[in-house]
C-alpha cells in the first residue's frame, strides 16, 4: 500500500496504465491521489529510441534500443484507435483523484485539442483548469524556414474536480533602473495603474503601505522589489499559462540526460509537481517514462508512484532514480 513515510520515495511499476490504476484500487488508494501528470504518445508516427553511451574508450559508441512506438497514424482506424488508447486510461486514472487532485496531460499540436474534448466529458467542461502551453525550443533551422509558424510550442492541459486547486509559483523578473523609485523609508519599488482593482481593493492596498496617489488623483498599486546580486532591481511576477523560462532538456546538464527520447526536463516536471500537490502529497505519472517526474516529486518532498509498460523506460528510471540517491521500490 502506498502509505505516508518519513522519507519521500518513488515506486516504480512495469505495467499499463489501467493495471496501475487497478493496483492503486486495490491497494486503497483511489481517492487519495493528489497529482496525476501523464505524458502519453502524441500521435507522432514514429519509433522513438533509447541512446546509451557505451562504457570503455571516449570513441562515441552507443547502444541504441527501441523505446516505444507511436505509430496509430499507421495502424487500422488511425486517430480513432488513438483515441480509443488514450480515453480509457483518463477516465481510469481521473477516479483515483482526490477531491482537490488534478490530472495533467501533456501533448502538441497533433492531439491536444481532442483530448480537451475528452478530458470535458470525464470531468465536465467545469472541470477544465488551465491549457498551459510551454516553449519547448527556439524557432530555429528546419522549423524557422518551414513556410509556416514553427511549431516549438508543447500544451500541458490541467483539469479537476471541485475541490481542485492550482499554486503558481512566482518568478524573478528584472525592473528598468528607470522605473526604479525608493520611498521614504528606503524601499525599491515600481508601479504599474490600478487596472480593474475595486475601491475597495484600493483601500485595503493603501493600509498595506502600496498604493501612491499623484497630485492629479491618479491611482497606482505600489509592488515592492527585491535587490539582486547584480546590482539590479526585481519584482516577484506570479507565473501564467505561457512558460518560456523553462528550457529544453539539451540545455540541461549532461547528468540529467538519460538518453531516453521524449525526456522533459527536471525543471518543468518541478513546476508542475509543485504547483498542482501539497508538500508530502501522492504524485502519479502511468507514462512515466525516463523517471522525471518520480525525481521531481521526491525533490519536492513529495511520494510518487510511476508506472510504464516499457522495460527499457523502468530501467532508464531506476537507474536515474538511484544516481540521484532516491530510494525505489
Amino acid at each position: 500500500m502506498v502509505e505516508a513515510c518519513d522519507a519521500p520515495r518513488a515506486r516504480l511499476v512495469r505495467g499499463d496504465a489501467l493495471d496501475l490504476v487497478a493496483a492503486l484500487r486495490r491497494e486503497g488508494t483511489a481517492g487519495k491521489v493528489d497529482l496525476v501528470y501523464i505524458d502519453p504518445p502524441f500521435f507522432s508516427d514514429a519509433d522513438y529510441v533509447h541512446e546509451a553511451r557505451l562504457d570503455g574508450r571516449a570513441d562515441g559508441r552507443i547502444s541504441r534500443t527501441h523505446a516505444y512506438g507511436d505509430r496509430w497514424a499507421r495502424k487500422e482506424g488511425g486517430l480513432e484507435s488513438y483515441l480509443d488508447m488514450l480515453a480509457p486510461r483518463l477516465e481510469a486514472l481521473a477516479s483515483v483523484l482526490a477531491p482537490r487532485g488534478t490530472l495533467w496531460v501533456h501533448l502538441d499540436w497533433r492531439a491536444s485539442y481532442l483530448v480537451r474534448v475528452l478530458l470535458d466529458e470525464i470531468f465536465g467542461k467545469d472541470g477544465f483548469l488551465n491549457e498551459i502551453v510551454w516553449r519547448r525550443a527556439p524557432n530555429l533551422g528546419r522549423q524557422a524556414a518551414s513556410g509556416q509558424f514553427g511549431r516549438t510550442l508543447d500544451t500541458l492541459v490541467v483539469y479537476g474536480g471541485k475541490g481542485a486547486t492550482l499554486t503558481p509559483p512566482t518568478r524573478p523578473e528584472l525592473v528598468p533602473r528607470s522605473a526604479v523609485r525608493i520611498d521614504d523609508e528606503g524601499r525599491p519599488f515600481t508601479t504599474a495603474p490600478r487596472g480593474d482593482y475595486t475601491d475597495a481593493s484600493v483601500e485595503r492596498l493603501a493600509a498595506e503601505g502600496r498604493i501612491l496617489r499623484t497630485a492629479t488623483g491618479k491611482v497606482y498599486v505600489k509592488y515592492f522589489l527585491t535587490p539582486g546580486p547584480d546590482g539590479e532591481h526585481y519584482r516577484e511576477r506570479r507565473v501564467d499559462a505561457l512558460w518560456t523560462d523553462v528550457p529544453p532538456l539539451r540545455h540541461a546538464s549532461p547528468s540529467e540526460r538519460t538518453g531516453y527520447p521524449t525526456q522533459k526536463p527536471l525543471a518543468l516536471l518541478e513546476r508542475v509537481v509543485r504547483a498542482g500537490s501539497p508538500e508530502g502529497g501522492l504524485v502519479v505519472d502511468a507514462f512515466s517514462g525516463s523517471g522525471t517526474t518520480a525525481e521531481a516529486a521526491v525533490r519536492a518532498g513529495r511520494r510518487a508512484v510511476v508506472s510504464d509498460p516499457s522495460p527499457v523506460a523502468i530501467a532508464t528510471a531506476r537507474a536515474r532514480l538511484a544516481r540521484a540517491g532516491i530510494t525505489t521500490e
